[in-house]
C-alpha cells in the first residue's frame, strides 16, 4: 500500500508528527509494535514546560497535579517546596500514549498496532516498510521507535549517544495515595552518577525509580531499594519493575538523511539534567512533521531541514542543560542548600519546569558568569571521563 508517510512508533512524538501531518491532510501510516493500549516504562511525569508544546489538553489523562515537591540530599534529612501554581502533571504513559494515538486517528492517520516493523528500505523513489502483515510505500518516513529502533538501523540513521538507564517500579496503595504525596513529588539527588531519584504519585499508586549514566547501572537496584526504604516502602512489595534506556544525544549527530527523520528518543532527545524527554518528544515530532510537508509539497527533495531545525531550536537547550548537569553532579551540596534557603532560586527553577523560564535564558540571566559555568562544567566532565576511564 502507498501513503504520503510512514511513522513508526506511537509514543508522543510519532503520535504527534502522524495527528499534524493527517490535520494538513497527509495521507499517514502509524505503525507499533504493540498491541494499544501498552504501558511502557517511564516515569509518567509531565511537565507544564512539556504540556504547553501541545496544542490538544491533556486533562483526560492526567491523574495528579503537582504543586509540591520534598528533596533530599544522599537519601538525608527532607524538605518540602511549595509552588502556587502547578508544576507537573502525573499520567501513566499507557494512558497518554493512548490518548495521543486517538487523537491522530481522529485527525485521520491510519494507526496499525501489534505490527512490528521487519525491515526499512530506501531508494530513489523513497522507503518501503516491512511488516509480517505486508508492505508499505512512502515518499518519506518517520522513525519514533525508541533507542537503537530498527528505522534508525536499518537506515544509517542512529545518532552518538551518551546512555543513561532507569530502573522503577509501582508501590500500590490500595487504600488510596497517602495525603503526603497526595500533590506533591520527590526527588533525591546527589547519589547517583548523573541521575536521581524519585516518587511521582499517580491515581492509585506511587511511581518510585532511580536513573543514572549507563556505566553505574550495577548501582540502580541498591539505591532503589534504599530510597525505598527511605520513604518507608517495601521493595520487595514493588509491582511491575522494570528497567529502560535514555538515549542523550551527541550533538551534530545525524538524525535526518534523504526520506528519512528521527523524533523523539530515536534521535536522543532527551533532556540531561531532568531525564525528561517528552517535551522533546512534542517538539521533534511537530519539527519533521513540518519538514515532510515541505517534501511532500515539493519544496524540498529530502528532510534535512528536519535535522537543521532542531540545531538550531533544541539543541541548544539541550546543551545548556547538559552543562548544568555536569556542574550540578559535580557538586550538589550547594545548589540543594541554595535551593532549600533561597526563595529566588526556587521561584526560578519553578519557571523552569513550568516553561516560563528556558535554560538560554537562564544562561542570559547569569550574564558574565556564562564563562564560569563553561569552565566549572567542562571541569566537572573532565572528571567524570576520568572516573569512567578508571573504571571508578
Amino acid at each position: 500500500m502507498l501513503y504520503d508517510v510512514n511513522v513508526v512508533g506511537a509514543g508522543p512524538a510519532g503520535s504527534t508528527a502522524a495527528r499534524l501531518l493527517a490535520q494538513r491532510g497527509a495521507s499517514v501510516l502509524l505503525l507499533d509494535r504493540a498491541r494499544f493500549p501498552r504501558d511502557k516504562p517511564c516515569g509518567g511525569g509531565v511537565t507544564l514546560r512539556a504540556a504547553s508544546c501541545l496544542d490538544i489538553d491533556l486533562s483526560p489523562v492526567v491523574e495528579r497535579t503537582i504543586t509540591g515537591a520534598r528533596f533530599s540530599l544522599r537519601l538525608g534529612p527532607t524538605f518540602h517546596r511549595r509552588c502556587e501554581e502547578p508544576l507537573t502533571y502525573m499520567t501513566q504513559r499507557s494512558r497518554l500514549d493512548a490518548f495521543l494515538v486517538e487523537a491522530a486517528a481522529a485527525a485521520g492517520a491510519a494507526f496499525q498496532d501489534g505490527e512490528p516493523v521487519r525491515a526499512v528500505e530506501t531508494d530513489g523513489h523513497g522507503v518501503t516498510v516491512r511488516t509480517d502483515r505486508g508492505s508499505y510505500a512512502s515518499p518519506a518516513i518517520i522513525g519514533a521507535d525508541g533507542a537503537n529502533g530498527v528505522t534508525g538501523r536499518a537506515t544509517g540513521t542512529l545518532p552518538r549517544v551518551e546512555q543513561a538507564v532507569a530502573l522503577e517500579g509501582n508501590v500500590p496503595c490500595p487504600h488510596g495515595v497517602p495525603e503526603a504525596w497526595q500533590d506533591s513529588m520527590g526527588l533525591d539527588v546527589g547519589g547517583l552518577a548523573g541521575g536521581y531519584g524519585w516518587v511521582f504519585p499517580k491515581g492509585d499508586h506511587l511511581n518510585v525509580g532511580v536513573g543514572a549514566w549507563k556505566y553505574a547501572a550495577f548501582t540502580l537496584r541498591p539505591k532503589l531499594a534504599g530510597l525505598c526504604r527511605r520513604y518507608g516502602f517495601d521493595p520487595d512489595g514493588l509491582e511491575n519493575l522494570r528497567g529502560h534506556y535514555l538515549p542523550v544525544r551527541v550533538p551534530g549527530s545525524t538524525i535526518a538523511r534523504g526520506p528519512v527523520a528521527l523524533v523523539g528518543d530515536a534521535a536522543g532527545l532527551v533532556d540531561p539534567l531532568f531525564g525528561e524527554g517528552i517535551q522533546m518528544a512534542f517538539l521533534s515530532g511537530r519539527l519533521a512533521a513540518r519538514a515532510t510537508l515541505r517534501l511532500l509539497a515539493g519544496d524540498a527533495d529530502d528532510l534535512s531541514a528536519y535535522q537543521r531545525a532542531v540545531e538550531r531550536g533544541l539543541q541548544p537547550e539541550l546543551t545548556v542543560s547538559r552543562r548544568l548537569q555536569e556542574l550540578f553532579q559535580f557538586a550538589p551540596p550547594p545548589y540543594v542548600a541554595v535551593m532549600r534557603r533561597s526563595e529566588r532560586f526556587w521561584r526560578s527553577f519553578c519557571h523552569l519546569i513550568r516553561g516560563e523560564l528556558t535554560y538560554l535564558d537562564f544562561l542570559r540571566m547569569i550574564g558574565p558568569l556564562r564563562l564560569a559555568l563553561n569552565l566549572f562544567a567542562a571541569a566537572a566532565q573532565r572528571r567524570r571521563l576520568s572516573r569512567l576511564a578508571g573504571g571508578r
